[in-house]
């Protein structure tokens, strides 16, 4: 297993500084993980 707690906030940033319009995937991964 990979943590995803510790990778979801730098895959986050990660995103947001690629895609500043990327809320979908951000509204995935925050589903995903809750």
């Amino acid at each position: 297993r990979f943590r995803l707690r510790e990778m979801l906030p730098r895959l986050a940033n990660a995103m947001m500084r690629c895609k500043p319009c990327s809320e979908r995937q951000l509204r995935l991964a925050s589903n995903y993980h809750g």
